[in-house]
């Protein structure tokens, strides 16, 4: 039963972990300017989409040697999901319509095809100032994973080393067929197994042990045997990390962009003439959550949806929704890991439920785990804290501002969603993004701060998720990443209609 649970529900979580966790370093590294190579498909031909600072721009090199190139400042048509069996292993068919009308169809995993639709969407920017110091590629989901372990194995080698105890073992029995040996320390009172040479060490002798401290108290090491293997397998994965993030993927890296200037440019397919005209808009959301239904809904619910009433923002014309210092600190902050830290460390310090010293390696694998996470929220959400500042912070006069129309949901007391809509539409027209914003203190008391259920916006997408949205002169913080429709539109759907389903009215009632 253990092994089915590992298999079936672990192991596929631990792979979603470590997919995500990829494709989050890549769009920090394309963020950053770093090279960043894709495994992806272009119409069906297997190979990498190339993000390259010595390359023009992006192209796609598949495994024959030819380059087509992918322009930005186009448009993502639409997405569509297709599984393998098990959500780890999931993709998305990316439709993706280039400035001259050329229509491409990329197939990646969901969360690279998020960023990529997102990335390719924008406008280039010409660069004024300098080249800046060309940096090394993103290093591969393998490299930094060998490097983490060498730093997991040193950390866990300094615990042993400044918190065990070092004395001197006597050996009460050679056991040759394991090749280990059992001593006893502290007159006796302490015994354990560890690693010895069998062919020296006889009953009686005395060799130089490290007991181990929490939460492996109880268990020694042989001091001399631990140390050359944790030389070996520390200096190997150290070795192992720093040769691929330094070498092997910086050289793997420069051969495709040697490969992608000479090979031969490939030919695009062209746009059907009549197939592709009538697709441009996003088809894949129901009628029930266009433009004009989802408006009845919010002006609906603002009426008539018990709880807090919605007022504009306490912070006055002119000024973001929420102070700054606040909403960074609960964006890098905001995790609901805190409350298992925080019950395992209760669980730690008082023993309710009796299990003794196994609470600290049940709760303190809790708490680490918790502690894990906090951490990864921390980094995950901080890389946004800068730009999301600078964009609330810019003139709106620039000409970067769109001007769209919104609809304004709330699912919870305070918990407020944005959803955009192109301005020239009409009432059937689909959502481009649903943005969640920060909750704010209203103007009057007891309410909660918020625009109207329906306006139009000044809209500034800031390139790293999120995006600024000016409603009345109030610039209003996002509460975390957006949802683009076009490049996600099962989770867009899920999301609008877990809005929407509070504010519809009721059957029965005018």
């Amino acid at each position: 039963m253990i092994a089915s649970f590992v298999g079936l529900v672990v192991i596929p979580m631990v792979i979603a972990g470590l997919a995500r966790w990829a494709a989050a370093r890549r769009r920090r590294g394309l963020a950053a300017g770093r090279a960043v190579h894709f495994r992806c498909r272009l119409d069906g031909h297997k190979g990498r989409l190339l993000v390259d600072p010595r390359l023009d721009g992006p192209v796609f090199l598949d495994r024959s040697g030819n380059v087509t190139a992918l322009p930005r400042g186009g448009e993502a048509l639409d997405a569509t999901v297709s599984t393998n069996g098990r959500p780890p292993f999931e993709k998305v068919n990316l439709r993706y319509r280039t400035p001259e009308g050329q229509v491409l169809r990329l197939r990646l995993a969901t969360h690279d095809a998020r960023t990529l639709g997102a990335w390719l969407g924008e406008q280039t920017r010409p660069v004024s100032a300098p080249a800046r110091r060309l940096l090394l590629p993103a290093a591969p989901p393998w490299a930094a994973l060998a490097l983490a372990a060498s730093l997991f194995v040193g950390l866990a080698t300094a615990d042993v080393a400044l918190l065990g105890k070092h004395t001197a073992a006597e050996v009460v029995r050679v056991d040759r067929d394991d090749d280990s040996c059992t001593v006893g320390w502290d007159g006796g009172a302490q015994r354990a197994a560890v690693d010895c040479d069998t062919t020296d060490v006889r009953s009686g002798d005395r060799i130089r042990i490290t007991a181990l401290p929490w939460p492996f108290l109880g268990e020694a090491v042989n001091t001399r045997t631990a140390l050359s293997v944790v030389a070996v397998l520390g200096g190997g994965l150290g070795l192992l990390g720093l040769g691929g993030a330094l070498m092997v993927n910086p050289l793997a890296c420069a051969r495709r962009v040697r490969l992608a200037r000479r090979a031969r440019p490939a030919i695009p397919p062209r746009a059907a003439a009549g197939g592709e005209a009538g697709e441009d808009r996003w088809p894949a959301l129901d009628d029930d959550l266009s433009y004009a239904s989802l408006a009845a809904a919010a002006r609906h619910g603002d009426r008539h949806r018990p709880g807090p009433r919605v007022t504009p923002p306490r912070r006055g014309f002119g000024r973001t929704s929420i102070s700054p210092r606040i909403w960074v600190l609960t964006t890098a902050l905001g995790t609901n890991a805190w409350y298992s830290l925080g019950f395992s460390s209760a669980a730690i310090l008082e023993d309710h439920f009796h299990l003794g010293h196994w609470r600290f390696l049940v709760f303190g694998t809790v708490g680490i785990a918790s502690l894990a996470r906090i951490g990864w929220v921390a980094t995950d959400r901080s890389a946004l804290c800068g730009p999301v500042l600078r964009a609330a912070r810019s003139d709106a006069g620039k000409g970067t501002w769109q001007s769209m129309r919104y609809v304004r949901l709330c699912r919870d007391p305070g918990e407020m969603a944005l959803v955009l809509f192109r301005p020239e539409g009409g009432e059937v027209t689909a959502p481009l993004f649903l943005q969640p914003i920060s909750r704010s203190r209203g103007s009057e008391r007891r309410t909660v701060g918020g625009p109207a259920p329906v306006g139009e916006a000044l809209v500034l997408n800031t390139g790293v998720g999120p995006v600024i949205c000016e409603i009345d002169g109030v610039r209003y913080l996002p509460r975390g990443r957006a949802t683009e429709a076009a490049t996600d539109p099962t989770r867009t759907r899920d999301e609008l209609r877990s809005f929407a389903e509070s504010h519809l009215r009721p059957v029965g009632r005018s």
